[in-house]
């Protein structure tokens, strides 16, 4: 606690009422946030003679341009990372279809080897990376970001449980563990599904026109299909294509 100090003069000895640490320094940051929030005031708002404060129209303007050229350079660079992302998947889907068939029936090949396996592994991991460290946008934009990263965890758990599978010694945990495989692929492929459709409209309404890039989807598992349109279908001048 802060102890009085006295003053000494040749005369009088005044006592100074001690001042609390800190409380000039948060003065002055008070004073610095008045001062910031001020300067963005006058940069979008102008004062009338009546005092009414009126938008900077033009500012107004310019903010929103740049907001919405933001947004498009990211429904841009999220189109550019799924069909990445999606190159890299269907082989990993595929494989996992013929190993857990949907329909619960025999496998239509050979379980894998370890190294098969480990790629496997690799290709999941890799495609987590299309969707890490991602900015957030509009909502439309959060939707799809968030259904496909999340579609890419299922199919690494996918394969993480497979693995379990083959390990298992137990004949009965292997089948449990095959069976979550295959039940955690199909919520993958379901989630990406409807990710996709999401990406889809983000694609025409950005000007890029539509963009189908959806996995392969057994009959009956819930997976939203892609609509008839063409790729590129509905793209405006200037939008650009993303084929």
């Amino acid at each position: 606690m802060p102890t009085e100090k006295r003053r000494s003069t040749p005369d009088t000895t005044e006592e100074v009422s001690p001042t609390p640490a800190g409380r000039s320094a948060w003065w002055l940051t008070g004073g610095a946030i008045v001062a910031v929030g001020a300067i963005v005031a006058a940069v979008v708002f102008y004062f009338t003679g009546d005092d009414t404060v009126t938008p900077d129209a033009g500012r107004v303007a310019e903010l929103e341009a740049s907001a919405g050229e933001r947004d498009l350079e990211q429904v841009e660079e999220l189109v550019h990372h799924t069909r990445a992302a999606h190159e890299e998947l269907l082989p990993l889907v595929e494989s996992l279809d013929e190993v857990v068939p949907a329909d619960g029936s025999e496998p239509g090949r050979e379980d894998p080897g370890s190294d098969e396996l480990e790629g496997w592994v690799g290709i999941a991991e890799e495609a987590v990376g299309h969707f890490e460290d991602v900015p957030s946008g509009e909502t439309d934009y959060n939707i799809a970001h968030a259904g496909l990263a999340n579609s890419v965890d299922l199919l690494g758990s996918s394969v993480t449980a497979y693995a379990n599978a083959l390990e298992a010694e137990d004949e009965a945990l292997r089948e449990e563990m095959t069976e979550l495989a295959g039940d955690l692929r199909t919520q993958a492929v379901r989630s990406w599904s409807v990710a996709a459709t999401q990406l889809d409209v983000l694609s025409i309404d950005a000007g890029h026109g539509h963009v189908h890039l959806y996995l392969p989807a057994a009959p009956g598992s819930g997976a939203l299909e892609p609509d008839p349109a063409e790729d590129g279908d509905e793209a405006v001048e200037g939008g650009g294509h993303d084929h």
